[in-house]
């Protein structure tokens, strides 16, 4: 008999085939966990969970996940522990969910070393200066003897939040000797930061002295839009600014009307509209890079491992390494905010 009983809460099948990983189901094994998968075998689009909540310990959503409010887990009177099979739980939990004295998790430290993995390679792109010389599929031409290229050693970096991206970024970025690393962070002291030889800086800090700043926080109601066009006239020319955090960090009309004045550069995974439109301004400009969304994409296989093995860590002891707690879902995106 399996130890427990495990619900993957999604009706797309193209969720199932996204997460339901060959490492997932080797997990669940290993476990003996027992995981039903009602839309392993197609879409399931009306179907009614509430029935059936009642034979089920634990809780796996996804995007597009029913919200396991209160309203949902009282018909899951056995369930005390969900876990969320992306990063930011915003949407697929709520204040009732903590009433309830539900225990939260998510595979938020798997994917945030992925798109830390991204912001890396975005942050030695702009600090080789890679639009001044490099070519790529016949867009750009070859330049020999560009001598002017940067060097990481005078070079300051600056990264808006100091979440689990930016902590494995900044592990990443130890043996590359940037000149400043520079945090704006409203949770962590400047003792904290020094640790990761990062200096505490403020929000404007960031934006004016920084030669490639990152925007790593979530989009919540203290963060959206917060980047507007006055903090956006603040930056230095020739600076990169790389955002894969979310779009409404940044206002939109007022970074393109930047962009289009060539004064600096970006690199950009996120946009209000996505897809982004075929006649979308950005996709015009020489001086920026863009990617389809997908920073935090590899490892993917490894989210429902990671979630079942915080189930596991959970029913054996009660603790998990990685607890969201209220005050954390708090700060954490919430995409239906406009």
């Amino acid at each position: 008999m399996a130890d427990k009983k495990i619900l993957f809460l999604t009706r797309g099948k193209g969720i199932v085939d996204f997460f339901w990983s060959d490492e997932a189901k080797a997990k669940a094994k290993a476990l003996n966990y027992d995981v039903d998968v009602p839309a392993e075998h197609g879409d399931i689009l009306d179907f009614d969970f509430a029935p059936i909540l009642h034979k089920y310990d634990a809780l796996i959503t996804s995007w597009s996940s029913p919200c396991c409010n209160a309203e949902l887990l009282k018909h899951a009177p056995n369930v005390k522990i969900v876990g969320h099979s992306a990063g930011s739980v915003a949407l697929v939990v709520d204040e009732t969910t903590f009433d309830q004295n539900i225990k939260v998790t998510s595979a938020n430290p798997v994917m945030a070393e992925a798109v830390a993995e991204w912001a890396l390679l975005a942050t030695m792109l702009a600090a080789r200066d890679f639009w001044k010389y490099a070519q790529w599929m016949n867009a750009t031409p070859l330049k020999w003897g560009v001598g002017d290229i940067r060097d990481n050693t005078k070079l300051t970096l600056g990264l808006w939040g100091m979440g689990d991206t930016t902590k494995h970024l900044l592990r990443m970025l130890k043996p590359l000797r940037f000149k400043r690393i520079l945090i704006c962070s409203n949770h962590s002291s400047a003792e904290e930061l020094s640790e990761w030889g990062a200096e505490k800086a403020s929000f404007e800090q960031v934006f004016a002295e920084s030669d490639i700043i990152h925007c790593l926080v979530g989009a919540n109601q203290q963060n959206l839009y917060k980047v507007d066009a006055k903090v956006l006239a603040t930056i230095k020319d020739g600076t990169t600014l790389v955002n894969c955090g979310r779009a409404k960090l940044i206002a939109e009309q007022p970074l393109l009307e930047e962009l289009q004045k060539r004064r600096f550069t970006a690199i950009l995974d996120v946009f209000h509209e996505e897809p982004l439109a075929e006649d979308s301004i950005l996709r015009k400009l020489d001086n920026v890079i863009l990617t389809p969304h997908n920073a935090g994409y590899t490892g993917r296989n490894l989210y429902i491992p990671f979630i079942l093995d915080q189930f596991d860590a959970f029913f054996k002891t009660g603790k998990m390494s990685y607890d969201i707690t209220r005050e954390r879902w708090r700060t954490q995106t919430n995409e239906k905010i406009k």
